[in-house]
């Protein structure tokens, strides 16, 4: 097959050559709101040479351009689509087995323009805009389209085929849109102006030139012809590269010879995964390859929920288990500032920040509830070209806001957390204030400064490069692309040596992840489609005062700012100082473990009522704050009480036990030197029922064997019946349930701990940072754990804590599973 050619294409207005106009020549755009300053100049920026038009073209022309390139991608599309049904096979096959040179090879027969390097909009960030414009156009358009992603891994461009071919250039008009959102704010990207002509960019009349009218361009249904050109003609350019690549991967192939796509099929089932790793990719950082995004109210609620029961889930543990409290303190305390005497204060109030995370997923899980409830009332309305409904129009707006709202306060977190961390610490000055030191009535730990500036990173320090930009505003016109950032932290994270991979620790890695989602939301908010009438942060702020939901009455209080109050880290302190109980279960060991849980609660009892005083200068309703200090309350419940006392019965069962053993020992070595050999039968004891519960020895890390809480008289989620394992999710089963030294002690792979939880039905999905999503499919649910860093092993502790969490969520305790 020889690759064609497209004369339309070739036929296009070149993008070289400046027209710039005189400082009196100003177009003004036909509205100056947000939506309509997305998609016209706004006059105050062409003020500068690099904001002003390059061409000015009449209707007919601009439609004539617009008509060739959609003609040129129903083509192509149409095209494509046969190859894929005849010889998806073929293509599958040859793409995989070729070498990596051999695939840059045909990318760059196809197109001798493609950008070879990744992460060209990362690296080339203010340059000269003249020779941009001139010489990277194509690659400002198609940013993703390059050799050294498409070359690396098989699935990107066999992802990048099928998803583009599979679904309309009009469902990949907002992702486009929002992928030029740089070149269009930064002018990199070279403009047209056809007046106040705007293009329809839904339906059938896809790439129609219409008159401006302000309620559909702010919906999007149409959109301004300056912007509109940009998105169309990247889906042209990008058809026909796809065109010529798989031209050229299927030559010499015969027509009439036998092929079939049953397997190109069922590669598309099986879904992608990046070459390191072993759980499926995430479709927000690699958008891409992957299906467009879809305003899927369902995933995004389970998605809510999920981070819910994982931050509810931290805290549970934190209560409970004394080892997993010790293991977070070790595993935080690291870095200069806990040589301080802030140590206990900075732990205790990083305690205090994973409440009020949990108490903004809650929140973030009713607004999406809501959206749920008016999609589903309102699900015949919505759709391009139709008014929004009023309410489901507002309720998107105050989502949007929260997230924004969210997000910013996350990121003041983060931008102070991070500098206190190991492997970031040195490029910050710190200078720890004096213990007690307040400021207009806050605690001060210290001062913190920078030393070198975020700009050089890139080059010379690009892990801080990256999780710096990570935490800009998400409403910043240059801002960079988060999933882009995401993407090229997991390819650094990937590619690094040992050591640089162990500056992004796993506490920094577990709350990107977090940020990872919001931002994955916030995503998808302003993809919506039709759009929303976007607000500004007055607005926002106004109409939270005007809607009362769970998010608007924590924002505000009747006399200001709600208050932040500290943990007190007096009892955390003794906690830690005094060690854990270790060695064989005895009274001594009991009474060491007694002592244990009393100092970690009293930190929560004094952490439930700084929490009280703090929830009721907010405008919550009493259940609202009764809910949330449930949270931190599970030492006063029924079913802790439970466990204290469970735990106490089997430690004098283990001492009962050596007593027993001792005496039977001392048995038969009297028996042995005053008669010889001894009468087994007569030395057999009585057989009675394993306990799964003892263990002969606990070393230091170990976690105890605490059963999960639940509610008096609730049914497990999962049927009691024995569930067959195979011998590696069996293994597994063992080491989060263990009853042997030898299990407690035991650590696992985390590919192992992936590959065990699929062969129990569990489809494991990375969704940003360390956070991997596993879905149930049975049950509809999904349980979300970190993948560990740096090293992807996991320890005792948190096995047997995800154990813990998978019976209380799905009832699993190791009786319920029989090796297959």
């Amino acid at each position: 097959m020889s690759a064609p050619t497209h004369p339309q294409w070739a036929a296009m207005p070149p993008i070289i050559g400046f027209q710039v106009m005189a400082k009196d020549g100003k177009k003004v755009p036909p509205c100056e709101c947000d939506s309509c300053g997305q998609q016209f100049i706004r006059a105050d920026k062409q003020n500068y040479d690099l904001f002003r038009y390059e061409n000015i073209v009449p209707p007919a022309e601009a439609q004539s351009t617009i008509t060739a390139f959609v003609t040129q991608i129903t083509i192509d599309r149409a095209y494509l689509a046969g190859l894929c049904d005849k010889f998806g096979n073929t293509i599958l096959s040859r793409w995989r087995k070729k070498s990596h040179d051999k695939r840059e090879t045909i990318l760059l027969e196809a197109d001798p323009t493609i950008e070879k390097q990744a992460w060209y909009r990362l690296r080339n960030d203010g340059g000269p805009w003249r020779p941009e414009r001139q010489l990277h156009r194509k690659v400002r358009l198609l940013p993703y389209m390059c050799t050294t992603t498409m070359k690396s891994n098989p699935s990107v461009l066999l992802g990048l085929i099928h998803n583009r071919v599979r679904h309309s250039p009009q469902e990949w008009v907002p992702f486009d849109n929002d992928l030029i959102r740089q070149g269009w704010e930064n002018g990199t990207l070279g403009l047209d102006y056809c007046g106040n002509h705007c293009i329809v960019m839904h339906g059938v009349n896809y790439g129609q030139l219409v008159p401006w009218n302000k309620e559909a361009a702010e919906r999007w249904d149409i959109i301004g012809y300056p912007r509109a050109r940009l998105i169309i003609e990247a889906q042209a350019l990008m058809f026909s590269r796809l065109r010529s690549i798989v031209d050229l991967i299927l030559e010499g192939v015969n027509d009439d010879s036998a092929h079939g796509s049953d397997k190109w099929q069922a590669m598309v089932v099986a879904g992608s995964k990046q070459s390191n790793s072993t759980e499926l990719w995430s479709d927000y950082i690699n958008q891409p390859f992957s299906k467009p995004p879809r305003f899927d109210v369902d995933y995004y609620c389970s998605v809510a929920k999920a981070r819910l029961q994982a931050a509810q889930d931290h805290l549970w543990l934190l209560q409970t288990d004394p080892s997993y409290t010790r293991r977070f303190i070790r595993v935080m305390a690291a870095g200069e500032l806990y040589r301080t005497d802030w140590k206990y204060d900075i732990i205790a109030q990083d305690i205090h920040q994973a409440v009020v995370d949990c108490m903004r997923w809650q929140q973030l899980s009713e607004e999406w509830s809501g959206i749920k409830d008016q999609y589903n009332r309102y699900r015949d309305s919505i759709h391009p070209g139709q008014l929004l409904p009023k309410s489901l129009e507002l309720s998107l707006a105050l989502l949007e806001g929260a997230l924004l709202v969210i997000l910013e306060k996350w990121n003041n977190y983060l931008r102070k957390y991070i500098p206190q961390r190991p492997g970031f610490q040195h490029l910050w000055t710190t200078k720890p204030a004096p213990k007690g030191t307040t400021s207009e009535g806050k605690r001060v730990f210290g001062e913190i400064e920078r030393k070198t500036s975020i700009k050089q990173g890139w080059n010379e320090d690009p892990l801080d490069w990256i999780v710096m930009n990570l935490l800009s505003h998400a409403n910043a016109e240059n801002r960079f692309d988060q999933s882009e950032l995401l993407a090229r932290l997991e390819a650094h994270v990937a590619e690094t040596n040992s050591t640089e991979r162990a500056r992004l620790d796993e506490t920094i890695y577990a709350k990107m992840s977090d940020s990872a989602a919001l931002h994955e939301m916030l995503s998808a908010v302003r993809l919506h489609r039709p759009a929303f009438n976007r607000r500004s942060v007055l607005e926002i702020l106004d109409m939270a005062k005007q809607n009362s939901t769970l998010f608007t009455r924590s924002l505000v209080s009747a006399d200001g700012p709600a208050k932040v109050y500290a943990f007190m880290p007096g009892s955390l302190k003794l906690f830690d100082q005094m060690g854990p109980a270790v060695g064989r279960k005895s009274e001594a060991w009991l009474k060491h473990r007694t002592a244990e849980r009393k100092a970690l609660n009293s930190f929560w009892t004094q952490a439930h009522e700084t929490m009280r005083v703090e929830l009721n200068t907010t405008k919550l309703r009493q259940e609202e704050i009764n809910a949330t200090l449930a949270i931190i309350s599970v030492s006063s419940t029924t079913g802790y009480a439970e466990l204290v006392e469970a735990e106490r019965l089997e430690t004098l069962e283990a001492i009962r036990d050596a007593v027993v053993a001792k005496e039977v020992k001392k048995s038969i070595s009297k028996e042995v030197f005053s008669k010889g050999d001894p009468d087994v039968s007569k030395l057999a004891i009585a057989e009675r029922a394993p306990k799964p519960k003892t263990r002969p020895s606990a070393p230091i890390d170990a976690p105890d064997d605490t059963p999960a809480l639940s509610k008096p008289g609730e049914e497990n989620p999962i049927s009691r019946q024995q569930i067959p394992a195979p011998p590696r999710a069996f293994g597994l089963v063992k080491k989060m349930f263990p009853v042997t030294a030898q299990e407690t002690t035991a650590n696992l792979d985390w590919d192992i701990f992936v590959h065990s939880m699929a062969d129990l039905s569990f489809a494991a999905r990375n969704v940003g940072g360390s956070a991997v999503a596993f879905d149930h499919a049975a049950s509809g649910r999904k349980i979300i754990f970190h993948r560990p860093h740096p090293v992807s092993k996991i320890d005792s502790v948190m096995l047997q804590s995800m154990g813990k969490r998978l019976s209380k969520h799905f009832g699993w305790n190791r009786d319920i599973f029989v090796e297959a």
